[in-house]
C-alpha cells in the first residue's frame, strides 16, 4: 500500500526552493547593478597640470590652455596653410600641448636605457599617471601578490612608432620596436610592470576609446573578474599625418580652439592629456575606508549605425545610448542637472548633440529646472581617445567643488540650437552647482569619429561616515621612501609643503603614507607629535640634515631578521605601560591572559599592582618579576602584531623565561608560573642574535616615544611592519598626499631631435 502523498509538505518545500531562486535572481541583479566608486584618479594636461588640483585651478580660472606647437614636433611653418582643401597642410598652429614628454623616470619602473628610448611616450606617460593614480586611492603595489587588477586603456594614435619608422625604415624594427608601434603594449606593459592580473586591454573606438574603457571596467568589475580596475586614456601629438587628415576633412578649427555651442564653431583644436582612474566596486570602496571621489552609477555603449555618413552623428542614435545608461544607472532624466557634453565645436555636431541630450533628459522636469552643460575642450582642445576620461575629471572635481567651472568661448550662442523650447543653460562663469533634485548627477558624453557612442551617469560621492577621534597616541612615525636619495629629498619636501598647507589629521597622514603607498629601498621615518614638528623635520631632511627624530639609513636590500632581546628584572617609573594597556587591545590581552594564569599565585590582581592601588608591591620579588614577565610579554605580542616576527627569541634573568614561552618551548601559564617560582628551566630558548636586527623587549621600551623610535629605525632598515594594525587601534581615514616625485631624463629615438 503506498504512502499518502503530503501535498501540504511538498508545498512548503517548493516555496522555499522558489525564494531562495528570487534571492539568487536578486543578488545577481544587484551585483549587475552595483554602482562603480572612483576612488582615486591622476593625470597630464595642457597648461601644465600635473595634479587633479592643478586641473581644478585651470578650470576655476577659466584658462584657455592651447598654445602654438611646441618645437621640435615638427615644423609647424612649413606645414601651414589656412586653406583647408590645400594637401598635404595643416590649417592651424595651436592645440593643446603637454610638457617634456620625452622624459622618464625609466629607473623607478626598472627599465633599461634602450628599452625606454624604444617605448612609445604614451606609455610612458600612461605608467606614471597610473602610479599617481594608484597612490592617491592609497592602494601600494606590490608586484608580488599578484592582484587582480583590471587594466582598461583608450588610445588611437601611435605617432612615435610612425616617427621610428620615419628616422630608420625597416632597419628601425628591433626586438623592441613592439613598445613603440603595438598600442596594445600600453596596458600590456603597466599590468606587467605592477604585477596584475585581471584583464588587460587598449581600446580604440577613436574619441571615444576611453570612455568606453570605463563601461568595460566598469562591468569586469560587476562580473567579479577583478577587484580594482584602472580606466585610462592617453593622446600624444608627436607627428603631422592625422593633423594633416583632420585639417582636410575640415575638422581643425583655424584658430586652434574649440567654440563649442557658439555660432563661430567651426572645428577644434587637437590635444594631447593623460588621465586615469582608480574604480572599485562602492561596496568594497567602502568597506576598505577609501576616500570616494565620485560614483559611477551606470554607462551604455552604442553606434550611430545607418546615419547619413560614415562620420555624422545620428542624434537618434545617441538618443538611445543615453536613456539605456539612465536605466542602467536607476535614474531619472529629470535628476541629471548637468551634462559634460562630447562638445567638439562642429556647426553640424553641436546642434544635433544638444537636441538628442535634451530629448532625453528633458522627461519629468518641472519648471525652472534648467539643464546645465559645458565642454572641457573649450579650456584644453580636443584630447580624442582620452576625452572621456577627462570630461569625468573634470565633472568629478565639480561634484567635489559643488561648482561648474566655465564654459568658454561662448559669445554668441548657436543660432541652430532652439535655446528657447530647450531649457538649457551653458555656465559662462564659475557657477554655484545646486541642483533641485537634491543630489548631483550628471552624465558625461563620448561620440568616435567612426560612430562609436558611450555614456557614463555620475554621482556625487556618498558623505564619509563622521570620525569620533577619543583617542589618539601622543606621537605618530611618518615613514616615506623612494628609489633614490634624491627622490627620498624631494619625497620629504613635497609632504613638509602639505603639512604646511593644513587640514589633513596628523594620524591619517602617516597612516595613508605607511599602509597605502609601496616602500623602496632609500628610506626615512620621521617621529613628532604634531604636524609642525614633523614638517620641520622633514625640511632638514629636504636639506641633507638628520635632527633629532628623524631616522634614515644606507638603501635596503633585503629585509633582515628580527631577534626579540627580553630583558631582566629592574626599576622603572610607576604605571610603566598604562598608555598602551588603555589603548592596545593586544597589549592589554597579553597582560589579562598573564592575570589569569596568576589566579591563586598572586594575591592581589595582576593589573591593581600595574595600574592601581596596589602599585607598592612592585618592590616584592614575586610582583615584580611578574610584572616583568607580564610586560614583555605584551610589548612581544604587540611587536608580532604590527607585523616584526622574530626569527629568534633570547633572554636574561625574567626575560629567559619570556623568551622559551616566545619560541613555543612552554606555554604560557607553565612559564610565568615559573619565572615568579624562580624555577629553574629545563629547556632555554637557543638561538643567536649574530646577523639579526636586535629588538630589545624590556618594560622601560613600554611607552610611545622608545617604541615609535624603535619602530622607524627597524623601518629603514628594511623590516617589515604591518602598518594596518599599527593603526588599527585608531579610527583612520586614507586621505590624498603628495605623489612619487619622479627623477625623469630625456629618452627619445636620437639624441638630435624629440619635442622640448
Amino acid at each position: 500500500m503506498s504512502e499518502e502523498i503530503n501535498y501540504r509538505q511538498l508545498l512548503q518545500q517548493q516555496l522555499v526552493k522558489i525564494r531562495k531562486l528570487e534571492a539568487r535572481l536578486e543578488q545577481a541583479e544587484a551585483a549587475r547593478r552595483e554602482p562603480i566608486a572612483i576612488v582615486g584618479m591622476a593625470c597630464r594636461l595642457p597648461g601644465g597640470v600635473e595634479r587633479p588640483e592643478d586641473f581644478w585651478e585651470l578650470l576655476v580660472k577659466g584658462v584657455d590652455a592651447t598654445s602654438e606647437l611646441p618645437p621640435g614636433r615638427w615644423d609647424a611653418d612649413a606645414l601651414y596653410d589656412p586653406d583647408p582643401q590645400a594637401k598635404g597642410k595643416i590649417r592651424t598652429k595651436r592645440g593643446g600641448f603637454l610638457k617634456e614628454v620625452d622624459r622618464f623616470d625609466a629607473r623607478f619602473f626598472g627599465i633599461s636605457q634602450r628599452e625606454a628610448e624604444s617605448m612609445d611616450p604614451q606609455q610612458r606617460l600612461v605608467l606614471e599617471v597610473a602610479w599617481e593614480a594608484l597612490e592617491r586611492a592609497g592602494h601600494a603595489v606590490d608586484r608580488t601578490r599578484k592582484d587582480r587588477v583590471g587594466v582598461f586603456v583608450g588610445a588611437m594614435n601611435n605617432d612615435y612608432g610612425q616617427l621610428a619608422l620615419n628616422e630608420g625604415g625597416l632597419a628601425a624594427i628591433d626586438p623592441y620596436f613592439i613598445g613603440a608601434r603595438a598600442n596594445c603594449a600600453i596596458s600590456g606593459r603597466l599590468s606587467y610592470l605592477f604585477g596584475f592580473q585581471g584583464p588587460s586591454l587598449v581600446v580604440d573606438t577613436a574619441c571615444a576609446s576611453s570612455l568606453v574603457g570605463v563601461h568595460l571596467a566598469c562591468q569586469s568589475l560587476r562580473n567579479g573578474e577583478c577587484t580594482m580596475a584602472l580606466a585610462a586614456g592617453v593622446n600624444l601629438i608627436l607627428s603631422p599625418e592625422a593633423s594633416v587628415y583632420l585639417s582636410c576633412s575640415g575638422a581643425l578649427a583655424p584658430d586652434g580652439r574649440c567654440k563649442t555651442f557658439d555660432a563661430s564653431a567651426d572645428g577644434y583644436s587637437r590635444a594631447e592629456a593623460c588621465g586615469v582612474l582608480v574604480l572599485e566596486r562602492l561596496s568594497d570602496a567602502k568597506a576598505r575606508g577609501a576616500n570616494i571621489l565620485a560614483v559611477i552609477r551606470g554607462s551604455a555603449v552604442g553606434h550611430d549605425g545607418p546615419s547619413s555618413s560614415f562620420t555624422v552623428p545620428n542624434g537618434v542614435a545617441q538618443q538611445a545610448v543615453i536613456r539605456q545608461a539612465l536605466e542602467g544607472a536607476g535614474v531619472k532624466p529629470a535628476e541629471v542637472s548637468y551634462l559634460e557634453a562630447h562638445g567638439t565645436g562642429t556647426a553640424m555636431g553641436d546642434p544635433i548633440e544638444a537636441e538628442a541630450a535634451w530629448s532625453v533628459l528633458k522627461e519629468g522636469r518641472q519648471g525652472g529646472e534648467s539643464l546645465w552643460l559645458g565642454s572641457v575642450k573649450t579650456n584644453l582642445g580636443y584630447p580624442e581617445a582620452a576625452s572621456g576620461v577627462v570630461g569625468m575629471m573634470k565633472v568629478v572635481l565639480a561634484m567635489q567643488h559643488r561648482q561648474l567651472p566655465a564654459h568658454l568661448h561662448l559669445k554668441n550662442p548657436n543660432p541652430h540650437i532652439d535655446w528657447k523650447s530647450m531649457d538649457l543653460k551653458v555656465p559662462v562663469e564659475l557657477t554655484a552647482w545646486e541642483p533641485s533634485q537634491g543630489r548631483r548627477f550628471a552624465g558625461v558624453t563620448s561620440y568616435g569619429r567612426t560612430g562609436t557612442l558611450a555614456h557614463v551617469v555620475l554621482e556625487e560621492a556618498p558623505a564619509r561616515p563622521e570620525v569620533k577621534r577619543e583617542v589618539e597616541r601622543p606621537e605618530h612615525v611618518l615613514v616615506l621612501s623612494a628609489r633614490s636619495e634624491e627622490a627620498l629629498r624631494a619625497q620629504a619636501g613635497r609632504y613638509a609643503q602639505m603639512l604646511a598647507e593644513g587640514g589633513t589629521e596628523l594620524g591619517d597622514v602617516c597612516f595613508t603614507a605607511a599602509a597605502g603607498r609601496a616602500h623602496f629601498e632609500h628610506r626615512l621615518a620621521v617621529v613628532g607629535a604634531h604636524a609642525s614638528q614633523v614638517r620641520e623635520r622633514l625640511l632638514a631632511a629636504e636639506a641633507g640634515r638628520e635632527p633629532r627624530g628623524l631616522v634614515k639609513g644606507g638603501p635596503v636590500t633585503s629585509a633582515p631578521r628580527v631577534a626579540f632581546v627580553f630583558g631582566g628584572e629592574g626599576a622603572w617609573p610607576a604605571d610603566l605601560g598604562r598608555a598602551l594597556y588603555e589603548t592596545q587591545p593586544v597589549f592589554r590581552e597579553a597582560l589579562e591572559q598573564c592575570a589569569a594564569a596568576l589566579k591563586g599565585v598572586l594575591e592581589k590582581p595582576l593589573a591593581e599592582v600595574l595600574y592601581g592601588a596596589e602599585s607598592a608591591l612592585l618592590k616584592e620579588e614575586t610582583y615584580g618579576r611578574a610584572a616583568v614577565f607580564a610586560l614583555e610579554w605584551a610589548l612581544s605580542r604587540m611587536w608580532r602584531a604590527w607585523g616584526v616576527v622574530p626569527r629568534t627569541s633570547v633572554g636574561q634573568g625574567v626575560g629567559e623565561y619570556v623568551a622559551v614561552v616566545d619560541a613555543g618551548l612552554l606555554g604560557l601559564e607553565e612559564g610565568l608560573r615559573q619565572a615568579v617560582g624562580k624555577v629553574p628551566l629545563v629547556r632555554k630558548a637557543e638561538g643567536t642574535v649574530d646577523g639579526t636586527e636586535t629588538l630589545t623587549v624590556h618594560p622601560g621600551e613600554a611607552e610611545w616615544p622608545r617604541l615609535s623610535k624603535t619602530l622607524g629605525a627597524l623601518y629603514v632598515k628594511g623590516v617589515e611592519v604591518d602598518w594596518a594594525a599599527f593603526d588599527a587601534p585608531y579610527p583612520r581615514r586614507r586621505v590624498a598626499l603628495p605623489t612619487y616625485p619622479f627623477q625623469r631624463q630625456r629618452y627619445w629615438l636620437t639624441p638630435p631631435a624629440g619635442p622640448s
